[in-house]
């Protein structure tokens, strides 16, 4: 991972747009979407970093491509260029499946945040995406697959 130096700290922020549920295939998200997954991963496979560790769910995974070093609005705004174009079709993703902006943010200091603009809240309204914010510790790595939530969606009834 980048980090870079603050004022003699370290720093990073990230952000990605994930898709989560029992019943779904990455290579369909890929194909609807017409974007290609950072990261994806089909429920009951064994994860590849852990002996015997199996996915309790199907996730697909766009992270932004940016620097850690600049600021999280800024990840999502890459994010959104992308996204915007196809809201009808992550709304209808988002009938079937968990779909939410998922942030990470760390300061070797343990302290710090960011702003996010009344237009850059607006976008992100319009979309009716959950926006998770997640704070690590100083020097905690993030792993986004590792943070999908643990509970698994309920792929018959809609997203909340």
């Amino acid at each position: 991972m980048n980090r870079i130096a603050h004022k003699g700290e370290q720093k990073w922020s990230r952000a990605s747009l994930r898709i989560s549920g029992d019943t779904l295939r990455p290579d369909q998200v890929s194909a609807l979407l017409g974007l290609e997954a950072t990261q994806s991963g089909v429920k009951g496979e064994l994860f590849s970093n852990r002996h015997s560790a199996v996915r309790r769910t199907s996730f697909w995974i766009l992270q932004s491509p940016l620097s850690e070093s600049l600021p999280v609005e800024e990840h999502l705004q890459w994010l959104l260029n992308l996204i915007e174009p196809k809201v009808e079709f992550i709304g209808s993703l988002a009938e079937k499946w968990r779909v939410d902006f998922f942030c990470g943010f760390s300061s070797g200091n343990g302290q710090g945040g960011t702003i996010f603009d009344p237009i850059l809240l607006r976008r992100l309204a319009h979309l009716g995406i959950p926006l998770v914010l997640d704070l690590y510790p100083p020097g905690a790595p993030l792993e986004i697959d590792e943070a999908l939530p643990l509970a698994n969606h309920d792929d018959s009834s809609p997203a909340s």
